[in-house]
C-alpha cells in the first residue's frame, strides 16, 4: 500500500515537473508573417528566436532581420548566422536585409552598413555592423564580410582569428 502510494506520488511529481518546465512552442517566435512594409520589426528579447541557430535573442546588438518578398520576417542573433542563412536562400536578391548598427543603435540597411570583423558577438563570428565608417574599426563592406562568412573566414577559424587579432589581415 505504501509502495503504491509513493510510486503514484513520485510519478505525479515527475508529471507535474514536465508540465511546469515544458517549453510552450507558442511563446517562441521564429518568423513574423505579413510585414508588407518591409521595415524592421521591434524584437521582444527572449521571445524572438534566431532562425538559423534556434536560440533566443537576448540583446539587440549584432541582430539582423531578413524579409522575404511575401513579407515573412526572419530574425538572427548574430550577423554570421544571418549571412549563412541568406546564402541558403534561393531568392537572395529579393530579400530586404536589416542589421542593428552598433554605433547608432538602430536598424540600417545591411548593404549600406560598414562592418567590423573582430567584435565579441553572440555566436562568436566576430562581425558587427556600423551605420558610419569608423577608420580602423568598421572598414569592411557588406559584400566583403558576406564572402568572409561564407568562406568560413571568421573568428571561429583559429588562423584567421590570430591574424585579425594581431592586425595582420
Amino acid at each position: 500500500m505504501i509502495k503504491t502510494f509513493l510510486a503514484t506520488l513520485f510519478l505525479g511529481g515527475i508529471g507535474l515537473c514536465m508540465i511546469l518546465f515544458s517549453d510552450v512552442e507558442e511563446s517562441r517566435i521564429f518568423v513574423v508573417p505579413n510585414n508588407t512594409k518591409k521595415e524592421p520589426l521591434e524584437i521582444v528579447l527572449e521571445r524572438y528566436y534566431c532562425s538559423q541557430d534556434k536560440v533566443p535573442i537576448l540583446e539587440l546588438f549584432n541582430t539582423a532581420q531578413a524579409i522575404k518578398p511575401n513579407g515573412d520576417t526572419y530574425f538572427f542573433n548574430d550577423i554570421g548566422s544571418f549571412f549563412l542563412w541568406v546564402e541558403k536562400q534561393n531568392d537572395k536578391k529579393a530579400l530586404t536585409l536589416w542589421v542593428y548598427a552598433t554605433d547608432t543603435e538602430r536598424y540600417v540597411s545591411a548593404q549600406s552598413a560598414w562592418y567590423s570583423r573582430v567584435e565579441i558577438t553572440p555566436m562568436g563570428y566576430g562581425f558587427s555592423p556600423y551605420e558610419f565608417h569608423i577608420y580602423d574599426t568598421s572598414d569592411y563592406y557588406f559584400d566583403e564580410v558576406y564572402t568572409f562568412a561564407i568562406r568560413g573566414e571568421t573568428l571561429w577559424n583559429p588562423m584567421v582569428r590570430h591574424l585579425l587579432v594581431e592586425n595582420k589581415l
